[in-house]
């Protein structure tokens, strides 16, 4: 054995044992869950970039099993086995120089399926009801919404409009599950890309700089995307086809569309407020402001400048 194998196998050994021990106080301290959720996988992949992806492969399972025998097999499955997958692909990304747009995506791709087997095997080990459950919360989440809408002292048709648009709103979010959770997949592989670069060099490993968001630049493709959910769902209610398939479909793509357009528009937003040196803390009300009061308008702002690059016409300003 060669003294880089002994030390990277006591390397993994050392991180491996931090690992756990993050992993069972983010599983029992609920406010310092991040350090099971982030920190963690952060450090696998940190192995990852430094040895290799067998090393980061070894070290996600030893965790997983020290894990299984402090905490349970649920716990090590729910913590390990749901970041570890991801964590590999990030630290592979990062020691193979991969683009940002692969390093994010591909991981977020293994959260979703590392995600989807976690629920799975917890539902089947406990023989949890999944149905039954979500029909009873949606039942008591209805009846504390019109108990509390009653104390506002509106009236009976007042309150029927507003629940039956409640219920609507929870038929399109059932409906586009999928966009939404992939959604949340690549927020959470972008956080933990961007704090394993940080750890990564805090360590003095280099490795490629993740471009902040005014610098990104969507494809193009990402607004057809946006249209062709659009036709779907609009053109087939047009041409009178009624296939519940097909519409949620349509529907997942152009939430999907519209999620990386928006983003798109943020990244224009933020990158145009830098050409003008506006503020940090001003920069973010802004943004937050047109994320919750008005999304539609970066989602159209993030298309336009898809089509005419508007950060470019601005950037000698600053």
């Amino acid at each position: 054995m060669t003294q880089t194998n002994t030390r990277a196998m006591v390397e993994t050994a050392f991180i491996s044992a931090i690992i756990v021990m993050l992993t069972i106080v983010g599983s029992t301290v609920p406010f310092l869950s991040l350090l099971a959720t982030i920190v963690a996988p952060a450090a696998i992949a940190l192995i990852g970039i430094r040895w290799g992806m067998k090393y980061s492969i070894a070290s996600t399972v030893v965790s997983l099993l020290l894990v299984s025998i402090v905490l349970g097999p649920l716990a090590a499955v729910g913590t390990v086995f749901m970041y570890g997958p991801p964590s590999i692909l990030l630290g592979m990304g990062f020691r193979n120089y991969w683009n940002p747009t692969k390093l994010i995506l591909l991981p977020a791709v293994a959260l979703c399926i590392t995600t989807v087997l976690t629920m799975a095997a917890a539902f089947g080990a406990t023989s949890f009801d999944v149905t039954s459950a979500l029909q009873a919360s949606n039942a008591e989440f209805k009846e504390m919404l019109k108990s509390s809408l009653e104390q506002q002292q509106m009236t009976p048709e007042q309150v029927e409009v507003y629940m039956t648009q409640i219920d609507q709103s929870f038929e399109q979010v059932k409906k586009m599950v999928v966009a939404y959770g992939f959604s949340t997949m690549a927020i959470l592989s972008y956080i933990m890309a961007r704090f394993t670069s940080f750890l990564a060099k805090r360590t003095n490993n280099l490795v490629q700089t993740i471009p902040p968001i005014s610098f990104w630049q969507m494809p193009i493709w990402s607004a057809g995307i946006l249209a062709i959910g659009l036709i779907i769902v609009y053109g087939s209610s047009y041409l009178g086809i009624h296939n519940e398939i097909l519409t949620i479909v349509g529907m997942n793509l152009g939430l999907f569309g519209a999620f990386v357009c928006g983003l798109n528009g943020i990244s224009c937003l933020l990158a145009l407020l830098n050409a003008y040196n506006v503020p940090r803390f001003l920069k973010v009300i802004i943004v937050i402001f047109f994320y919750f009061m008005a999304p539609i308008s970066l989602v159209v702002f993030g298309i336009i400048d898809m089509f005419m690059d508007l950060r470019s016409r601005y950037q000698p300003r600053g």
